[in-house]
């Protein structure tokens, strides 16, 4: 075992986790492996705190010069890398609801902009902040955060009301032209998309949620063509969403959170990993509701709901857990396996570092005031994160 974690530790650090420098969208990329290229903070600080004037902050989205932070239903605030702001987006549906639009950072320094609640709307800014007038964005907005790879290659779910129950459409954009839709409706039954996977190469994958006895994961080739779709139990797999991601070599990870009721445990929180041609290759127990996935050459670390970090090998054995306090929400891995994670602990914003091999490295307090986080961001060796009050906050060595 301590050869095995030696030459994991090599892998990671000479091989990265082959993420873009940019974090293009919650994930860091297409393959949603929340795994940065570049190592990030070893000794932390608070290097700087801007004010977004704008309370419920998503997922901040980060290229080589700039980082993008959406909230207030429909803005957006663009930020230099040193914190000052150079411009903010106000949409005509800003003022219809608290959900924060996803973000999508595109070829040619343009932001997809994908407006949730009440009013839902799609807007596509250049990098001035100015909308660009063209082919519809998107056709249909998107209910999951639209996947993309370096390309401008977009996959994106969007969720209706039809016949009474929920219809679900899935299609491939690029450059405004919708390339290949999918769609799921049914009488009596609903439908409903985890966030996209998008690889390099166009391969795409979807798991979608049914009111049938059973879900499916479903991937598609660059040109929308089913490559498979493989099943799963309905009662077993609910509430994927965000916990999905693939490695590499397109092995799918996906988890799910803890199902029962008073007679029966359907499922006790588990990780499962789907191979490139659709075999289930393996499931492993998390014991509670996988929150994220972090995934990393041979390695996979499952956040469970505020109790524990869950790491496995690719074939399903694991490796350690770690346990968290409660307070930690969310977190990144580094280029070294390293995962940080971020929440509020008795009312400020706190981080905490975790080696790849479970051990504490450091914990920071940044005596900022808040009562949630959002997602983070890692690029260029920096942690990036909003908080519900309006604040981005910038951690780095």
């Amino acid at each position: 075992m301590k050869k095995f974690l030696l030459a994991l530790i090599l892998v990671l650090v000479f091989s990265g986790c082959g993420s873009p420098e940019v974090w293009r969208c919650y994930g860091g990329d297409g393959s949603r492996s929340l795994c940065a290229r570049r190592p990030g903070p070893d000794r932390p600080r608070l290097a700087w705190v801007a004010d977004l004037e704008g309370a419920n902050p998503g997922a901040p989205a980060v290229d080589s010069h700039h980082i993008y932070v959406p909230h207030s239903g429909g803005s957006v605030t663009k930020l230099s890398l040193s914190g000052e702001v150079e411009w903010r987006f106000d949409s005509w549906v800003s003022q219809g609801g608290d959900l924060p639009p996803h973000l999508s950072l595109l070829p040619e320094g343009r932001v997809l902009v994908s407006c949730q609640g009440a009013q839902e709307e799609t807007f596509l800014l250049n990098r001035d902040g100015a909308i660009i007038m063209g082919p519809s964005w998107l056709p249909w907005t998107a209910a999951t955060s639209p996947g993309t790879n370096s390309q401008g290659y977009l996959v994106v779910c969007h969720q209706y009301i039809h016949d009474g129950a929920v219809a679900l459409c899935i299609y491939g954009t690029k450059g405004g032209e919708v390339l290949w839709r999918w769609d799921f409706a049914e009488e009596e039954h609903s439908f409903f998309g985890s966030n996209p996977v998008v690889l390099e190469d166009g391969r795409a994958y979807v798991f979608i949620e049914t009111t049938k006895d059973y879900n499916l994961l479903l991937a598609l080739d660059a040109a929308g063509g089913c490559l498979w779709q493989q099943e799963f139990p309905a009662a077993e797999t609910r509430g994927v969403g965000k916990a999905i991601g693939a490695s590499e070599k397109g092995i799918i990870v996906f988890g799910t959170p803890r199902v029962e009721d008073i007679s029966r445990v359907y499922s006790p929180g588990s990780v499962y990993a789907v191979g490139a041609d659709g075999e289930i290759l393996w499931e492993a127990q998390a014991g509670g509701r996988v929150e994220q996935l972090f995934i990393a050459p041979g390695l996979v670390v499952a956040n469970v709901l505020r109790s524990k970090l869950l790491a496995l090998d690719f074939e399903g054995r694991e490796l350690w857990q770690y346990s968290l306090a409660g307070w930690e929400s969310n977190g990144v891995m580094d280029s070294r396996g390293r995962i940080y994670l971020a929440g509020v602990c008795e009312g400020t914003v706190c981080l905490r570092a975790v080696s790849s091999k479970g051990r504490d490295l450091w914990q920071l307090d940044t005596k900022q005031p808040a009562q949630a986080v959002s997602c983070l961001a890692l690029a260029n060796g920096s942690i990036y994160l909003a908080t519900d009050n309006g604040k981005l906050l910038a951690v780095t060595d």
